[in-house]
Parts: C-alpha cells; structure tokens; sequence
C-alpha cells in the first residue's frame, strides 16, 4: 500500500517571470504569468488559477509521455487514447 502524495498548497499567489513545479502543488486562486512550469509527471491540482503567457516544461518521465503519445498519434491514425 503507498502512501498519498503530500501536497503543497500554494493559495491566493500572484507570480510573474517565476519558476514553478507543478508536481504536488495545488495552486489555489493564483495568477501566473510569464513564468516557466515544469512537470516531471506527478499529482497536481489548478484551482481556480488562471495562467497566461507561460511555459510547460516536461522533464523525464512526463517528457517521455508526451513522445509515445505523439507517436501513437502519428503511427495510429483514427485510435484514441484513453486516460481511466
């Protein structure tokens, strides 16, 4: 049996030109612009955030997800892919 992920609340934040994680971060009434986000994969949860004008960065393994699916998408034409 695992344990849940610890997140970390960040609430009512205002960034600009900022680095971010997303992985365990619940960003919560937050205003993000201009800023770098990386996510390497994990739980996260966007709470009445409005981001603009930002970057999603993958790292390993969200960077390696995000290649298989657009290789399936490529190769499998008229297949779908199913998140349960």
């Amino acid at each position: 049996m695992g344990l849940a992920p610890e997140y970390i609340l960040v609430d009512q934040q205002k960034f600009s030109k900022a680095k971010l994680s997303l992985d365990n971060h619940v960003y919560k009434n937050c205003e993000i612009d201009d800023c770098d986000i990386y996510y390497s994969g994990g739980q996260y949860e966007l709470i009445d955030t409005h981001i603009t004008n930002s970057r999603l960065i993958l790292n390993h393994p969200a960077k390696s997800i995000y290649s298989a699916i657009q290789i399936f998408k490529m190769k499998s034409p008229g297949s779908r892919i199913v998140s349960e």
